[in-house]
């Protein structure tokens, strides 16, 4: 689990990074003001999985449910987190698409739409934390891999 947190933690990172490569052009991005800022954030999110462990939710697991539970501090930390970097994103996004040309407006619409989808999740995702609800907790992440597969058409079309 605390892997999957990880890589959910980069997905995050990584969309905050498509802002900066398409506003300060790659050389710039890649640079340690924008790459070093965004691989300390994601240092932090990711190295508080090993300090405050998650655990598995045994009660749940004899009725056949994997649950897993994350120190309700820690939680709410990296879920702010993760919904401030796609509020950001969704921000720039919508900012660019003033900017630029039809044909890239498409595939920023799809980017934006994706964003807008996840960020639904990631809030279903606290409040089922929140409420500890798995039945929320589960909407969010189909929420969450919808918003990612749109997020991705953008990318993909041409």
């Amino acid at each position: 689990m605390i892997t999957a947190q990880i890589f959910f933690n980069l997905l995050f990172i990584s969309l905050a990074m498509t802002v900066f490569v398409l506003e300060k052009f790659e050389k710039m991005a890649m640079g340690l003001k924008y790459l070093g800022t965004m691989m300390a954030l994601f240092i932090i999110m990711s190295f508080g999985y090993f300090i405050w462990v998650p655990s598995l939710n045994t009660e749940r697991l004899e009725q056949g449910i994997v649950d897993t539970e994350t120190p309700f501090g820690w939680f709410i930390f990296v879920n702010i987190i993760r919904i401030g970097l796609s509020i950001y994103v969704v921000y720039k996004y919508a900012m660019m698409t003033r900017k630029i040309g039809e044909e890239t407006k498409k595939r920023v619409q799809w980017l934006f739409i994706g964003i807008i989808i996840i960020i639904i999740g990631l809030l279903l995702n606290l409040a089922g934390g929140i409420l500890r609800s798995i039945l929320t907790e589960i909407f969010a992440l189909i929420a969450i891999d919808i918003g990612t597969i749109v997020l991705f058409k953008g990318f993909l079309i041409k």
